[in-house]
């Protein structure tokens, strides 16, 4: 899922089992301007499905937890099948292998429903400007998964599990950098003054040799590979 470009917020579908939740993130994207007609509703995997299969949206809000099955599936099976339609979870759960799960499904930020319509909202509204909204103690949470030490002596670093490291050219290593500073295409052409279209080559070269679809997992598996310092 290329989640270069800033995306829509309408139209939109919710994915939660629970009404009052449903209604309250639909009250939500209509104060960012989503029409009531244009939200989509549905109260589990199977509904969200056929939801997809219908119409095109421009973002998703999931929940992890349905009645039947995980939204980090349902994240997943989306990227298989409708790749340009960027997730967003907005969830209850907070545990770090859901988390990272959710993220590397494919979904381009990961919310808590605690937060007040307010702060969904401007996380939301960051969407359109091509951000990846990450909840404050979500970060924290990843950025201790991140923090381990690396490797002694300065050596490469190479991840647990023996993966090689992805070889980035430094043109790429330095837009990976501002991508996890969260600028914007068009803010690192006129930073690097490079072409918007020279940085979207970049970006995909990036995805491509980190084997992952969107900003959040792009930074992840860098900070993984120890490729951001």
């Amino acid at each position: 899922m290329e989640v270069i470009e800033p995306v829509h917020l309408s139209p939109a579908l919710v994915v939660d089992d629970e009404p009052a939740v449903r209604q309250r993130l639909a009250g939500v994207l209509q104060g960012l301007g989503c029409p009531p007609e244009a939200i989509a509703m549905a109260e589990s995997v199977a509904k969200a499905r056929d939801r997809v299969g219908e119409r095109r949206f421009g973002v998703v809000l999931v929940d992890i937890g349905l009645p039947d099955g995980s939204g980090v599936e349902f994240i997943g099976w989306m990227r298989r099948h409708q790749p340009d339609t960027p997730a967003v979870v907005i969830s209850a759960w907070r545990t770090e292998d859901v988390i990272v799960s959710a993220l590397r499904a494919g979904a381009i930020g990961y919310l808590l429903k605690e937060r007040d319509d307010l702060e969904l909202s401007l996380a939301l509204r960051s969407i359109e400007r091509g951000g990846a909204p990450i909840d404050p103690f979500v970060a924290r949470r990843i950025m201790g998964l991140l923090a381990a030490p690396g490797p002694p002596g300065g050596s490469s670093p190479v991840p647990p599990d023996g993966e090689p490291v992805p070889s980035l050219s430094p043109r790429e290593r330095e837009i990976l950098r501002l991508v996890a500073q969260g600028l914007s295409n068009r803010e690192m052409a006129d930073l690097l003054s490079i072409s918007k279209l020279t940085v979207e080559c970049h970006t995909k070269n990036i995805y491509r040799k980190l084997v992952v679809n969107s900003r959040t997992e792009a930074v992840f598996e860098a900070r993984r590979h120890g490729l951001l310092s």
